[in-house]
């Protein structure tokens, strides 16, 4: 694939662009009357030694500070009064002490931290829209450090996530495909349409507007500060697909001047003798990634500007990726009660699109599949299928604290999503199989399927604390979606022309975290979403009317049934701080999700044709959850939930032709056609034996069930458990483990477990051969700070090269070697 370097420039002059305006048309502040400051010097209780890194905050303003390496911090310009001092640290509980400044002088206070376990000093804010700290939060949250995030050169949001207990990642090839489930929320459909999973980035969203899904492998970490994952009945504050949950990235800023840059290179080893890929004979794929980027902190402005580039020749045939990416992060501080924030990123890819491994058809039209041939395509006519993405975010924040009890945030955002799929770049008509009428493979040349959606949204939020029993969160959220597709449209398609149709969401909630007793709180939300489409009916090939000779379809046009639907969303989650280190928490509440446009209209899924559904309908579940998180001295935590889920109308995939689903060819529709019960029991262990040792281990179980009259109305009879939901495994574990024998050298290694699925849809067999899951997967690291500036990073993926597959048919990459390092000045 050839290099396009010149891609980035375009974005790179857009963020700059919008970074100076943005600084250009910032409101000069009022000069302050007589402004004073606070110092001190941060240290740990036990002996004294300085807390580098620990962040200084004056509630209810914007003024801050984080320590240096002696562990002193200043805050400047503070107007006389007196506020309350918040100082965190990683591994260190809060400390809180009331200080008066007086104009024109400078106070000094020297916290001393006391030493906590990890669990327990964590910051959560997507739990509640606000921060909590972590024994206080009444919904089940997971948190990734920025420490575990840097384990690895330029990690990808789903391989910092995939070992969160719950958490399931599903990907077939490179950029082609990924989904991430959560407490089995979702399948693996179409690569994430449908996704019941929110994700945003610094509050706004980042799934695509038509599918609802993301591409997890493309959203690069090297600006991220840390990640949440909230699971759950989440949609009461996040609205329509957070049913099975959110990931929130926070991006991050540094707290004085940096110019930063890193490197990594790397490559894929060979798979055991008995593969007899193609692919690997005489070829060793190399990927590799590079970073640049400038920040500074002064007593108004603070920014992050960071450029990533990363390419890789590919694990398996047509597999190589491509990434140009930019974010940049600017906040500028009006005065002591308010500021401006800019959230932008721009990014790009180019990447092969993979087909599964080889098969043959055989009597029938049964597939015959290859697996010792698991790094080759099916057939030659994929390898020059070529899918390119283009996604960016515009986002603005003005944050008001107008008074101590009530605080403003209004935003509004801009997001634009490209997706396109080029099959054909020859001049003749490509077929697959190689005899007809109806091929799994037909594209004439230049054939194409494309994306472009275009998202604006505004929102406010306001939040008081009404009394000290009450705090009170309102809010309104809306966006616009226009897109234009080949193939998500009310008319017919045709070929190398988009069609265009245009979605509105509108919501409003609020939440009162309601202080029962010194120990008992109570957390109400209650959420109403509207969500409607322009387009009042669709025409389209009818497959169910011939599904064993879809060439003879007829052409049918259908009115949209649910062109709007709405629903409300409650929730009523419970924490009771039984002890200092113990707090036991309880939730129930209703979920929705509105029907993407991709569910309303696809028609193509690359190997496979599709029905759209005039009739599709919301669907909504209802969930509940207890659990407990204890501190067991200042070493061990323990944080433990149980589950249950119940689904209405869930929407999933069906193949029309169910009575030969392994047959050929496969057709498909979406359909509310499931009533479901998921449950399940997690637990997390995290244990430090020592300063310089630390475990984490985490386990799930999960029984996930179609509960409708009709038999495998979801996954087919031919599964082992035609009652089992599609590609939800039942167990899965994760192991994580750091030692530094010095204050220079960190090992780690990470593990992962994921039992054999039960069921699939697109290949069963009452056999259950050839499904994704039972691997276990180790990874294992080093990193070393030779100099205070220079780190050297040593990675291992897939230790034992173990040979295993997440999506039915795609084997996912087996070892691979990685050396990068780090400069920070």
């Amino acid at each position: 694939m050839e290099n396009k370097y010149y891609l980035a420039l375009p974005p790179v002059r857009l963020l700059l662009t919008i970074f100076l305006l943005t600084l250009l048309l910032l409101p000069l502040p009022a000069k302050a009357a007589g402004p004073g400051s606070l110092r001190g010097t941060i240290t740990d209780k036990t002996d004294s030694e300085a807390v580098i890194g620990a962040s200084a905050m004056l509630e209810n303003t914007t003024l801050g500070s984080a320590s240096d390496i002696e562990g002193n911090y200043t805050i400047q310009n503070i107007p006389a009064g007196t506020y309350r001092l918040k100082v965190n640290a990683i591994g260190y509980a809060p400390f809180f002490k009331m200080v008066t400044v007086n104009a024109g002088e400078t106070t000094t206070i020297n916290p001393q931290l006391e030493q906590t376990t990890v669990m327990a000093s964590e910051i959560i804010v997507g739990a509640a829209l606000y921060e909590q700290d972590r024994l206080d939060v009444p919904v089940t949250t997971s948190v990734v450090t920025t420490e575990e995030i840097r384990e690895e050169p330029s990690p990808s949001l789903d391989q910092v996530i995939e070992t969160v207990p719950g958490v399931n990642v599903t990907r077939s090839s490179g950029y082609s495909a990924a989904t991430v489930q959560i407490r089995g929320s979702n399948t693996f459909q179409g690569g994430g349409i449908g996704t019941r999973v929110n994700a945003f980035y610094d509050g706004f969203p980042i799934n695509t507007p038509e599918t609802g899904g993301i591409v997890w492998t493309n959203v690069n970490m090297n600006a991220a500060d840390k990640v949440e994952v909230v699971k759950g009945a989440a949609s009461t504050l996040y609205g329509s697909a957070a049913m099975g949950g959110v990931v929130n990235v926070y991006g991050s800023l540094p707290e004085k001047f940096e110019v930063k840059a890193g490197a990594s290179v790397g490559f894929y080893d060979n798979p055991p003798d008995s593969d007899k890929s193609e692919y690997y004979k005489d070829n060793t794929p190399w990927l590799w990634n590079s970073y640049v980027g400038i920040g500074n902190k002064t007593d108004k402005l603070n920014y992050n500007l960071l450029y990533t580039h990363s390419e890789d020749d590919g694990y398996r045939d047509n597999a190589q990726t491509q990434l140009n990416d930019v974010k940049l992060k600017v906040r500028y501080d009006i005065d002591s009660r308010q500021y401006l924030q800019l959230t932008s990123f721009y990014n790009e890819t180019e990447a092969g699109y993979v087909s599964t491994w080889p098969y043959d058809l055989g009597p029938g039209g049964t597939f015959i599949p290859h697996p010792e041939r698991a790094y080759d395509l099916v057939d030659d006519v994929y390898t020059d299928d070529i899918v390119s993405r283009k996604n960016a975010l515009a986002g603005l924040n003005y944050v008001n604290l107008l008074s101590d009890d009530l605080s403003l945030d209004a935003r509004v955002y801009y997001t634009r999503n490209e997706y396109r799929i080029d099959y054909n770049p020859t001049d003749t008509t490509q077929h697959f199989p190689p005899f007809g009428p109806f091929y799994i493979y037909d594209r004439e040349p230049g054939e194409f399927n494309e994306n472009k959606t275009d998202r604006y949204g505004a929102g406010l939020k306001l939040d008081w604390r009404a009394s000290s029993k009450h705090r009170l969160l309102f809010g309104l959220d809306g966006n616009l979606v226009d897109l234009a597709s080949t193939q998500y449209r009310e008319d017919l398609p045709v070929p190398g022309e988009l069609g265009s149709v245009q979605e509105k969401n509108f919501a409003l909630f609020i939440q009162d975290e309601f202080k029962m007793t010194d120990r008992l709180t109570a957390l109400l939300s209650l959420r109403y979403d509207w969500s409607g489409i322009d387009a009042d009916e669709v025409t389209y090939k009818d497959y169910s009317v011939t599904p064993t000779t879809p060439w003879l379809a007829p052409t049918v046009t259908a009115e949209i049934e649910n062109q709007s639907v709405d629903a409300i969303s409650p929730r009523i989650a419970l924490n009771y701080k039984a002890t200092d280190d113990l707090s036991v928490r309880a939730s129930a509440g209703k979920s929705f999700r509105a029907p993407t446009l991709s569910e309303r209209l696809v028609r193509d899924a690359g190997l496979f044709v599709g029905n759209p559904n005039p009739a599709l309908d919301k669907e909504s579940m209802t969930g509940y959850e207890i659990g407990f998180f204890k501190n067991f001295g200042d070493r061990v935590s323990l944080d433990v939930a149980a589950y249950l889920n119940e689904y209405e109308d869930l929407i999933e995939s069906r193949n029309i032709n169910e009575t030969t689903p392994s047959g050929f060819p496969i057709v498909f529709m979406y359909e509310n056609l499931a009533k479901a019960r998921i449950w399940g029991i997690e637990t997390s262990l995290n244990v430090r034996p020592s300063d310089a040792v630390n475990f984490s281990l985490g386990y799930a179980y999960m029984n996930a069930k179609d509960k409708t009259d009709r038999e495998a109305s979801l996954a087919g009879s031919q599964n082992p458990d035609p009652d089992w939901l599609q590609y939800r495994p039942e167990h899965t574990a994760s192991l994580s483990a750091t030692w530094k024998p010095t204050n220079r050298l960190a090992l780690n290694t990470n593990g992962r477990y994921v039992s054999e699925y039960k069921a699939v849809s697109t290949y069963p067999n009452p056999e259950g051969e050839n499904y994704p899951g039972g691997f276990i997967v180790f990874n294992a690291g080093a990193k070393y700070q030779a100099t205070d500036n220079i780190g050297i990073s040593l990675l291992c993926r897939n230790i034992t090269n173990e040979q295993y597959e997440e999506a039915e048919w795609f084997r996912a990459p087996g070892r691979s070697f990685l050396l990068g390092f780090d400069f920070v000045y």
